[in-house]
């Protein structure tokens, strides 16, 4: 059985790392230093950090593991890198036999937001794929994928849940010798960019599809915001519905009117509020139609 060195940060890593822990054959954890997090601004783990130290592993924690000494000093077969945010030298990956989990069907969507851009597209399906790592962002060869189709009215938040879970088997495959060695098609290539905040800024004005998408797909973080009824509200589902009126309007049905049909908001945060659907929300407040939602400035 391979003894493997875990590097990764994000959560999307941990289903993979309780699994080779249970099975004995994870040796230690590379992962991000601790930063500042809050409204308190305490140091706070990565993670994965946080999940090495509740299995008892050994943990480095570095901001820049190519010149990280330490990790030399452990013993183990493989690397299994998933969600970890540095970029590893080309004399690292050659020395040792290392493996990444990206959560798309490459090459459709190699970078940094994978989940997001599949959501934000209306692609009806997409998976987890483990490749060797290469100089090139996600360019490596494609050991083993499995595929899952995406919900109608699924986002990002959920999507990446279901994703990580998918994680074990695959690795398992690949540490198990099961690989495909598949070349990438260069041609079929598509990026998905790193998001900020700013890339959640609404535009009303489009069809009604893309603006649902766009909502599931920056839910939870970066998450879209709408001001409705003097309410600065965090958006977190939508579905495309039928209805016309101008833009941003309140119409009858308590949908909102975009450039093409309507959107439906199915559940929304308000600024210092908690979850909730949007009949909670307009219950006890002045909704009425005719008003209009304005997106932040």
């Amino acid at each position: 059985m391979s003894k493997v060195l875990f590097v990764g940060s994000g959560a999307f890593g941990e289903p993979t790392l309780r699994m080779l822990a249970e099975r004995g054959q994870c040796v230690g954890v590379v992962t991000g230093t601790d930063k500042k997090a809050g409204r308190k601004q305490r140091l706070t783990p990565t993670p994965i950090g946080a999940c090495a130290e509740s299995l008892g592993l050994p943990c480095i924690k570095t901001d820049n593991i190519n010149t990280e000494s330490s990790i030399h000093d452990l013993e183990f077969d493989a690397m299994v890198v998933i969600a970890f945010g540095q970029k590893l030298s080309d004399s690292l990956i050659e020395q040792y036999d290392a493996v990444n989990l990206h959560a798309s069907l490459l090459p459709r969507w190699r970078g940094a937001a994978p989940i997001h851009a599949a959501v934000m597209h209306g692609d009806g399906e997409t998976g987890v794929s483990v490749i060797t790592l290469a100089s090139t962002m996600d360019a490596g060869l494609i050991l083993a994928s499995e595929s899952t189709p995406i919900g109608e009215e699924e986002t990002t938040g959920e999507l990446h849940d279901r994703l990580a879970l998918m994680g074990p088997k695959v690795i398992e495959l690949v540490l198990n010798g099961e690989r495909t060695d598949l070349t990438q098609d260069e041609s079929l290539v598509t990026y998905a960019s790193k998001l900020s905040r700013e890339d959640a800024r609404l535009d009303l004005s489009e069809r009604n599809e893309v603006v649902a998408r766009k909502i599931r797909g920056l839910s939870p973080w970066p998450s879209c915001h709408l001001v409705i009824g003097g309410v600065d509200c965090k958006l977190l589902n939508a579905r495309a519905v039928e209805g016309s009126g101008q833009v941003g309007e309140i119409l009858e049905n308590k949908t909102i009117a975009c450039g093409d049909g309507a959107i439906e908001i199915t559940s929304l945060k308000p600024s210092g509020g908690k979850l909730m659907t949007w009949q909670e929300f307009c219950n006890g407040r002045s909704i009425n139609v005719g008003d209009f939602c304005e997106v932040p400035s």
